[in-house]
């Protein structure tokens, strides 16, 4: 598959969870376009869909050197989970900051994580924080400060990660404004066959430069556009949020 052929199939990924999670996404065939990247064939006439996704910004090379070997260690801890248990979680590990982490001391932390992990499941639809006691560093080593544990129906497989180096950005309203603007500048393109045009800001969700959840801030702003309706979409969790905008 080609790399374009790829980027396009992500962007229809997009769309069909945007159509599975809006009660008011309309009936009618969705089509594969240029400008927009989708348009849905719609009673009343197209709707144009153009899709983008959202990353945060780079960070120091220690930084991603540690987020990889931190990473590492979880994902190991998460395949030993994996071999013994069916049920999809959301692990976020908080490591503590006295402890550099390499492939040498790696598996010292990799089994203790995954039993923590089996030993403490929540039940249906809820999450649980395991904070560290600091009395047994055999059961609970002090290198993990703590760990929070989702159960959701929306999660299709798990994902483990270590936010304390990958953290979800909540308040990105620049962020939102700058994709806005520059999708913006192609609108009066968009909307020659269209009757209306959205657009679809998507963050992945499934690596530490694609965490993000906005806050009550980032969803009540509004935002400058002439799209007639914004979405942010959190795809890992299939978290949709329509985003209030105007053309003034």
């Amino acid at each position: 598959m080609s790399r374009r052929s790829s980027k396009k199939n992500k962007e229809r990924q997009f769309v069909e969870i945007l159509r599975e999670q809006l009660k008011t996404f309309p009936d009618g065939e969705l089509i594969d376009s240029e400008s927009p990247d989708f348009v849905i064939a719609a009673r009343d006439g197209l709707i144009g869909v153009e899709t983008t996704r959202l990353h945060q910004m780079g960070m120091p090379h220690e930084s991603r050197r540690q987020e990889s070997e931190r990473q590492a260690l979880v994902n190991e801890a998460l395949q030993i989970y994996e071999n013994a248990k069916s049920i999809p979680l959301r692990v976020s590990v908080n490591f503590g900051p006295y402890e550099e982490f390499n492939k040498r001391n790696r598996r010292r932390f990799v089994s203790i994580l995954a039993n923590l992990v089996r030993s403490n499941i929540p039940q249906p639809e809820s999450w649980i924080t395991i904070q560290n006691d600091w009395d047994n560093p055999s059961t609970f080593p002090y290198e993990i400060a703590s760990i929070s544990i989702c159960r959701s129906s929306a999660l299709r497989r798990n994902l483990w990660l270590s936010p304390s180096v990958g953290c979800a950005q909540q308040d990105f309203i620049p962020e939102l404004e700058a994709i806005i603007a520059k999708k913006d500048k192609s609108i009066t393109r968009y909307k020659i066959h269209c009757v209306a045009c959205w657009l679809l800001i998507a963050a992945e969700g499934d690596s530490a430069p694609t965490f993000f959840y906005p806050s009550t801030a980032t969803l009540g702003y509004c935002y400058r556009s002439s799209f007639d309706r914004i979405f942010f979409l959190e795809a890992f969790s299939r978290g949709l949020w329509e985003l209030t905008c105007s053309a003034e």
